[in-house]
């Protein structure tokens, strides 16, 4: 392992107008209050949004050194807000200009400190980019963290599009023209099982870091070529965290599969397998059959198998955990009174909930489906969501205000958002009763089939891990 240099700064520093450094100084002493807000709303958002939501590799973020995280782009700010809620470290981005001009999405942005990226193909003048690139290497040099999403765009493929170099021109100009040492490169996948829907799960996988370096005469004789050389290893390295798959049928056959073929029961009782390691067979299994480990005949096996299992389940109205660990009677029970209990308790509470956000729920419901870009459907989703509703509370805490004090005003403010998540957790904990009702119900009546579609199950589980080193 080679050891990474303190990062510090070079000592020779051009002069600057007096008056910039003043406002840069003030600048920087608002943003960790800033960035404290941020992180929190962040937090708020993916959690509310997401079901679930894995962490993988967290410990591969250095913690003391200039950093730059590159990341795929496929789900539009909700990957920004991902990285901003979940790293330990917080990440100044990069996000092009026009993104400003969307006024409700101005406020978030200066919030979160994005730094623009001019673009040629928005019409705007790319020299102004030369101010970009330079505030970057300055934060680099003070030992900060910047966020750069490579591919440039926004996108619903399945794999990693092809990279620009701005990122590799930013970590090489803070080492060889600025001469900042320490500069690492992490590379990050965001991984979504349905990205759009609300509730769903995520994935943040962090990769092993890239240390830039090498010798100076070569950046020296030929900068592009570096930037390029250097793209070329943050897209292999984008590649091994992130969706690479041929096509998107592709990457949501070989997702269904690696849902069954990954799940433990014996670790993973009465849940699906855990997106990390659906993610990591799917990924496998794709590399497979791209190596031409995976035989043409091999893969109509599998897909035979597959589809096999899943008429199983749709005839027996059952889920995959079912199957895999079919509960007794007893269990069963149990588990039903304590989802009854729970539904009950929470029904008040819940009711409220859906009667104060039903509205602005549904008006974002059905603006939500009007971009084309699945990326973009979240994005306008959860922040839609999060402005109307929070837009919703303040009015009701004033109107109580006014009508009953203060108190009853905070106390509706801090109530409305309560009751909204209470009365989500209720619709979900009734979908889970109600499956599980079904479940116990189909395997009883069906308990002779059980044995066959345990059988298709374990084939499809061989044939699928045979493929996987």
């Amino acid at each position: 392992m080679v050891r990474l240099p303190t990062p510090q700064r070079t000592k020779d520093v051009s002069t600057v107008d007096v008056t910039a450094n003043v406002g840069a100084q003030a600048t920087r002493a608002r943003r960790p209050v800033a960035d404290r807000l941020m992180r929190a709303l962040a937090r708020l958002l993916v959690r509310v949004f997401f079901r679930r939501i894995e962490v993988v590799g967290a410990d591969r973020l250095p913690a003391d050194r200039p950093l730059i995280v590159v990341g795929n782009h496929t789900n539009g700010l909700v990957d920004g807000l991902l990285l901003i809620a979940l790293l330990d470290r917080y990440p100044r981005f990069l996000g092009k200009s026009t993104l400003f001009e969307v006024v409700p999405l101005n406020p978030f942005l200066h919030l979160a400190g994005v730094v623009p990226v001019y673009r040629a193909g928005d019409g705007e003048a790319t020299g102004r980019n030369d101010a970009t690139f330079a505030r970057c290497r300055q934060m680099l040099g003070d030992g900060g963290a910047i966020a750069i999403f490579p591919e440039g765009i926004s996108h619903d493929e399945a794999s990693l599009q092809p990279l620009r170099t701005g990122a590799a021109r930013i970590a090489l100009g803070a080492v060889f023209d600025e001469h900042v040492s320490g500069v690492t490169v992490v590379p990050v996948g965001l991984v979504y099982d349905a990205k759009a829907t609300f509730r769903s799960r995520a994935l943040v996988n962090v990769g092993p870091p890239l240390a830039i370096g090498g010798p100076p005469s070569a950046y020296a004789a030929d900068p592009h070529a570096a930037a390029k050389s250097l793209t070329a290893e943050i897209d292999v390295a984008l590649r091994e965290v992130g969706p690479d798959y041929e096509t998107v049928a592709q990457a949501d056959v070989l997702a269904r599969i690696a849902d069954v073929a990954a799940l433990e029961p014996g670790r993973q009782p009465r849940s699906a397998a855990a997106l990390s390691a659906r993610d990591r067979m799917a990924r496998a299994l794709a590399r497979a059959e791209r190596e031409g480990r995976l035989s043409g005949e091999e893969l109509r096996d599998l897909l035979a198998a597959q589809d096999r299992y899943e008429r199983d389940l749709a005839a027996l109205g059952v889920r995959d955990a079912d199957v895999a660990a079919p509960l007794t009677r007893g269990q069963m029970r149990r588990s039903l009174v304590w989802s009854a209990l729970k539904i009950v308790i929470t029904a008040p509470i819940a009711l409220v909930g859906a009667v104060v956000h039903l509205v602005p729920y549904q008006i974002m419901k059905r603006v939500g489906r009007l971009p084309r870009n699945e990326g973009i459907r979240s994005t306008v989703k959860l922040l839609g969501c999060a402005v109307l509703f929070a837009v919703e509370w303040i009015v009701l805490a004033v109107i109580a205000g006014v009508a009953w004090g203060t108190g009853a005003g905070l106390a509706v403010l801090v109530g409305c958002p309560l009751s909204g998540y209470v009365a989500v957790r209720f619709v979900e904990r009734v979908r889970d009763a109600g499956g599980l009702a079904r479940a116990g119900r189909a395997l009883r009546s069906r308990r002779d089939a059980l044995d066959a579609v345990q059988a298709d199950r374990a084939d499809l589980v061989a044939r699928a891990r045979a493929l996987v080193p």
